[in-house]
Parts: C-alpha cells; sequence; structure tokens
C-alpha cells in the first residue's frame, strides 16, 4: 500500500506519532474481528499479542485510538482507490462488470429520543434557562440535561443543527401533494444524531439510520466502490456510485446489475447517457405491486393499453381512446422532475363499455391513464428484462452482491455504526471495506500462485 496518505493525516503537526501504518494494520485486524470501538482497540493493544505483534509492541492512549479513527478518514477513499487500481494492474479484477445493493445500518443514537418541532422548542428553552442560571433551583432538572457544562454546550450545538434539520425536512414535507403528506407534528429528529435520517432498518424498527452501498465485481467479488449517505431508501443512489466507480476503474465500467430500487427513468437515462448497460428490473417485487396483488377491485393494468405517440393518446381494450388531457411535475431524487401526463377517456363512452366494471374504480365515470416523461425506457426495459439470455446474465447479481453485506454483518459486526455523525459512519465503512477487500486480495493472490505451480 501507498503510505503517503497515512503520513501526510500528520505531517507538521505536533510531536513525533505513532506510525500511522501501524496503527492502521492493528484497526484492520480489528475490523476483521467485528471489532469497531477505539475503547476495545485500547484494550487489546495491551492484551493481544496479535495486536502487538502487528503494532510492534505499540500501546497507544485511548484518546490517541480515537483520533486516529477521526483523522484516518481523510485517506480512506485514496487508500481504497489504490488497491482497486493494483488489483486491476495484477489482472485480479476486471471491472467491466458491477453488481450494486445497499443496507440500511442503525445510526450512533437512540431510537427512544426522536423529538418533534414542539418538543425541540420546549427543551431548548429549558437548557437555556439552565445555563443562564434562571431554572428554579428547587425544581430538579430532567435526565436529559447533561451534568456539566461541557455536555449542555454539546447538547445546545446539537439542538441548534436538529432545530435546521427538522425544518428542512418540515419544508419538504409542505411541498408533496396533499395526499401524501405526514402531519408537521409526527415529523421528527434525533437529539443524538441530528443528520440520520429516520427509517426502518433490516429488523423493521424505525429509528435513525444510515445506508450502505457497495458495488461489487462478480468473479473476485472485491468491493470496487462504495458510500455511506445520509438517506433512508437506495432510490438516486445508483448514477453517483456509477460515476465514482468510473473515476476508480478509468472508464471501464460496461454493465450494472441492481435490483428493481434502482431502476427508475432517471436511473436508465443515466446510465444510457455514460454508455453503460443497466441489468435491473423494473418494479420487481416492490410494495406497491405487492398492494395492487392484494387489491379484490384490480382494475385493468395500464400495459393493456396501447399507447400511440404519433397522436399522443392511448387506445383501451375496448378500441376506445383516452386523450391527452393535461401534465404536472413530478419531483424526484437530487432536484430532479419529470412530466407526468394525463389521458383521460369521454366518460359517455365509459358508461356503455362492457369492460367498465373491470375498469373504473368504484365512483368513477372515466378511467384515466398517467404517463411517465420517459417511460418508453421503462418499457424497454421491462421487456428487455425478460429475455431469457439476459435473465441468466442477471443471476449472477444474486450470486455475489449479498455476499459481501452478509459477510459484513455476520462476522464484521455491521450492525449499527459506533461513531455518531456522517463522517465517522463514512469512516467506519471504508475501514470495513479496506479490510474485506485487503482479506479477499489475499485469498485472491493465493489462488493465483497455486494456480500457476499446479502442472497442466
Amino acid at each position: 500500500m501507498d503510505r503517503q496518505a497515512l503520513d501526510e493525516l500528520y505531517a507538521g503537526v505536533g510531536s513525533l506519532a505513532y506510525d500511522p501504518l501501524m496503527l492502521l494494520k492493528m484497526v484492520l485486524y480489528q475490523y476483521l474481528k467485528g471489532r469497531r470501538s477505539p475503547a476495545t482497540w485500547f484494550e487489546e493493544a495491551k492484551l493481544n499479542e496479535a495486536m502487538q505483534w502487528l503494532g510492534r509492541g505499540y500501546t497507544p492512549a485511548r484518546r490517541t485510538w480515537y483520533d486516529f479513527r477521526d483523522r484516518v478518514g481523510e485517506a480512506i477513499d485514496q487508500l481504497h482507490r489504490k488497491m482497486i487500481e493494483t488489483a486491476i494492474e495484477h489482472n485480479l479484477l476486471d471491472p467491466a462488470v458491477g453488481v450494486q445493493d445497499g443496507t440500511s445500518v442503525a445510526a450512533c443514537a437512540s431510537r427512544h429520543q426522536m423529538i418533534n418541532k414542539e418538543t425541540l422548542g420546549r427543551r431548548k428553552q429549558l437548557l437555556s434557562n439552565v445555563v443562564e442560571g434562571k431554572h428554579p433551583s428547587a425544581e430538579p432538572l430532567p435526565l436529559w440535561v447533561p451534568p456539566t457544562d461541557l455536555g449542555r454546550h454539546d447538547l445546545a450545538e446539537r439542538m441548534q443543527r436538529a432545530g435546521k434539520i427538522l425544518d428542512e425536512r418540515i419544508a419538504k414535507n409542505a411541498e408533496k401533494q396533499a395526499g401524501k403528506r405526514k402531519d408537521p407534528a409526527k415529523i421528527q429528529v434525533s437529539l443524538t444524531d441530528p443528520i440520520a435520517p429516520l427509517g426502518r432498518d433490516k429488523m423493521k424498527v424505525f429509528r435513525p439510520l444510515y445506508t450502505v452501498q457497495y458495488v461489487i465485481e462478480p468473479t473476485s467479488r472485491l468491493i470496487m466502490s462504495y458510500c455511506c449517505d445520509a438517506v433512508a431508501t437506495d432510490s438516486g443512489t445508483l448514477i453517483p456510485m456509477v460515476d465514482s466507480l468510473q473515476q476508480i476503474a478509468g472508464g471501464r465500467l460496461k454493465t450494472m446489475m441492481a435490483d428493481a430500487a434502482y431502476c427508475s427513468i432517471l436511473d436508465i437515462r443515466g446510465c444510457a447517457d455514460r454508455g453503460i448497460e443497466l441489468l435491473a428490473p423494473v418494479q420487481a417485487n416492490t410494495f406497491t405491486e405487492k398492494k395492487k396483488q392484494a387489491k379484490t377491485n384490480r382494475q385493468i393494468p395500464r400495459d393493456k393499453f396501447r399507447f400511440d405517440d404519433a397522436r399522443n393518446c392511448y387506445q383501451c381494450p375496448a378500441g376506445r381512446e383516452l386523450s391527452y388531457s393535461g401534465r404536472e411535475r413530478k419531483q424526484r431524487h437530487g432536484g430532479q422532475s419529470l412530466w407526468e401526463s394525463r389521458y383521460r377517456c369521454i366518460p359517455a363512452h365509459c358508461g356503455i363499455c362492457p369492460l367498465a366494471a373491470q375498469c373504473l374504480r368504484p365512483g368513477s365515470s372515466s378511467r384515466t391513464i398517467k404517463r411517465l416523461e420517459g417511460q418508453e425506457l421503462l418499457d424497454a426495459q421491462r421487456a428487455k428484462m425478460s429475455d431469457p439470455e439476459v435473465q441468466s446474465r442477471y443471476a449472477l447479481r444474486g450470486q455475489t452482491v449479498e455476499l459481501g453485506f452478509a459477510d459484513a454483518r455476520n462476522h464484521r459486526g455491521l450492525q449499527r455504526f459506533h461513531g455518531r455523525g456522517i463522517d465517522r459512519a463514512r469512516t467506519e465503512t471504508g475501514l470495513l471495506v479496506l479490510a474485506q477487500n485487503l482479506l479477499r486480495l489475499d485469498r485472491l493472490k493465493r489462488d493465483a500462485i497455486n494456480s500457476a505451480n499446479t502442472p497442466n
């Protein structure tokens, strides 16, 4: 590994530091053992013979380990990039095909301490009174008030950040359609890690969390690219991961495989613009599709209606025309938007149609079809993914990317982040990826040596 990025972390600052390469060796060993706490590294450095051997007898102080954890995040991307470039140079990795998937990981924050705007306002006022000495001495302090001035100052700063993030979430909620808005009183934020979005983790528990993305090469099973973002879903992460991987792989990526969460019109269009083939199903096994299947009064689906691009209208199964009646903007991730057009049949035609019972919703007098700008891309993608040859290629996805997350969760303890904030969560993710890739690279090199030494 090129240690320049590590040495620059301590260059020209303070007294002579511990060798960062030795510290990194010890930390990566601890990650492979599923121990991601600097406090644990401190104890292990004193008691674990493997740690003493790797660190040549180093026994850094507890504060030193926490400081290294916060510093090393600046170098991880460079170390990872160099590792992937080295694997490509030694023909251990072909970056032409990438397989992407994501998983939610609990943030280092309590799921029992999420508050709304009204509660946050009351707490800010009470804490301000305590700091200024205006709180009645006879009245006991709530348990959430820190006992020290330093702790109260830290809490006040987190409350300020939480207030700004909460205002952003409330404003974003207000921009939604009336039927999709939440009650502002039910919009919450975590005080222990304000930036962490709220969502349901893999155990369906509603809590603060971050989303981790991996792009794995299916043959070598090396993690070519990764990220940890303050989002609660996988939507909108495909194209940024493609761009990141192309920089690392020198533009050699040709095919991306993913699940239905990564197959929107914007994703398909973005991959096409970059010359990337996207293998991903359209709306396969999604929550919306399950809801449709569960309905007893299911409508005739939209795919039974034929779209006439030249005339900009739909034709229903009974031969009637659904003419264009207007359009509106639909917001998508990253501030992007798409036009959604509406096509409606004349009520008089629907009223005498023999298929009306199967086509109209209860209380409706005519059928309306909505069509997103770029709908033809989804239709073409759906047709492509039904091809047996494509399905055979796509089967490779399920055999690779899930193994990376299974190893991270079950063997490396990635159930919950140890450090608070997105920066520390990204550092933990990067260190874990380095450890997983080093272990995999060692196996690939051994296999290559054994293969070369095996007589034909």
